[in-house]
């Protein structure tokens, strides 16, 4: 008796692990739609593609044909990949011209006259990493799009 009541355990427990696989039978996760920008976009600090940056840059600044809604926020990673990703506790805020850390990359002329949002740092990254930086609508289930920058510390 003692056998067959462990040998329901496993089974139940092995159709419990099949149906939050999706069964087994050919079903697949589908992955989230990426994240729609609804303007357009540019990193501009930490400058794309710089090095020697510092380890605790405290915020990432963006140029924008439009302010992001404030539900934006970052995610980072040292991979040029979301698997390992980690978000920013806060989200974007709004900044002005005066306020963009000294420094910065030239918005491109595409953008018009730009709007600038910031997302603070609450921690600094490890010296001589690759940072690569996705931004992330937290009202909704999407994928981070991006990556939208990346930079690499001292």
């Amino acid at each position: 008796m003692r056998t067959s009541l462990n040998l329901a355990a496993v089974v139940a427990l092995a159709g419990l692990s099949l149906a939050a696989c999706g069964g087994g039978g050919g079903g697949s996760v589908t992955p989230a739609a990426p994240c729609v920008l609804p303007a357009t976009v540019q990193m501009i600090y930490p400058v794309p593609g710089s090095t020697g940056v510092p380890d605790n840059p405290q915020q990432l600044v963006f140029a924008e044909s439009a302010y992001l809604p404030g539900s934006w926020n970052a995610y980072v990673n040292n991979a040029n990949s979301l698997s390992g990703a980690i978000p920013t506790a806060a989200t974007v805020h709004n900044i002005t011209a005066s306020q963009v850390p000294q420094g910065s990359a030239t918005p491109s002329p595409s953008l018009g006259t730009p709007v600038y949002q910031s997302i603070a740092l609450l921690n600094g990254f490890a010296a001589g990493q690759s940072i690569y930086v996705w931004l992330n609508d937290t009202g909704s289930s999407c994928t981070p799009s991006g990556p939208v920058g990346s930079f690499t510390t001292q």
